[in-house]
């Protein structure tokens, strides 16, 4: 079959995020410096370390592959099989030894993600899953309730700021209004709430291909729902989470004045 994973291939990204997991721990309970990219994030030596790591037991057992990355680059979408990896998803939360960070990696073929890996290190936490196979931790099967109740269940939203910056303000309010337990829990930490079944959505902007891929199949493999928009800088906007939810922040979005 065309779609099928390239074999080894789980084993290799599980491998993969256990090798970049202590890279990050040890950096994390020991010594690091901080730099700023040029959009004034941080990145440290832990973020390069792990992904070098992570790219070189890839391209050790699939050579022919082709792998980008949030600290060495490489273009995207990419045809055929290839990698996308993000050795801390959640580097701010890193630099303030915030144990909420992440470790994440994808396996697309043309594009779509076929496996996907979100590893919590500091939690000791790995969600994983293949397209068509569910999502996992560990043994246990992750599955979420289909249903949702704004005033039962906990909505998680990425950083404020990024909603300013992506003209999404309006919805930014309204969750907080309408969702009696809504919560800013960034970056894949909050896909890990929902695909865990401690959240029912996430309501994340202004991602990246390498933040997006891995962290969005295990929610669907778990039985959630996802959409996606495009953003005015080329970055995505995403929903995710139960089929309720999800429909139900849809419905904040249409009464938005940001989309009408």
């Amino acid at each position: 079959m065309p779609n099928q994973l390239p074999e080894r291939a789980l084993d290799v990204a599980l491998a993969a995020s256990a090798a970049a997991r202590e890279i990050v721990l040890g950096r994390f309970h020991g010594a690091f410096s901080v730099d700023f990219k040029a959009d004034r994030s941080e990145v440290t030596e832990a973020d390069r370390e792990a992904e070098l790591a992570i790219r070189q037991l890839i391209q050790n057992e699939f050579p022919d592959h082709q792998i980008a990355g949030e600290e060495f680059g490489g273009g995207w979408p990419l045809p055929g099989w290839s990698w996308l990896v993000d050795p801390i998803d959640g580097t701010t939360s890193f630099v303030h030894r915030l144990p909420l960070f992440a470790t994440l990696i994808a396996l697309c073929l043309d594009g779509q993600p076929r496996l996907g890996v979100l590893e919590l290190p500091a939690l000791g936490r790995r969600l994983y899953a293949t397209a068509g196979g569910g999502a996992w931790e560990g043994s246990r099967p992750l599955a979420l309730n289909p249903d949702f109740d704004p005033e039962v269940d906990v909505v998680c939203l990425g950083d404020r700021r990024q909603f300013a910056s992506s003209g999404r303000m309006a919805l930014f309010d309204s969750v907080l209004e309408l969702s009696r337990l809504p919560r800013t829990y960034p970056d894949a930490f909050g896909y890990a709430l929902v695909a865990g079944g401690s959240a029912a959505l996430m309501v994340d902007p202004d991602l990246q291909p390498w933040d997006l891929m891995a962290p969005t199949l295990i929610v669907q493999e778990a039985g959630g729902v996802v959409r996606t928009e495009p953003e005015a800088n080329g970055k995505t906007f995403v929903l995710a989470g139960s089929p309720a939810a999800v429909a139900w922040a849809e419905r904040l979005m249409a009464r938005s004045p940001e989309h009408r």
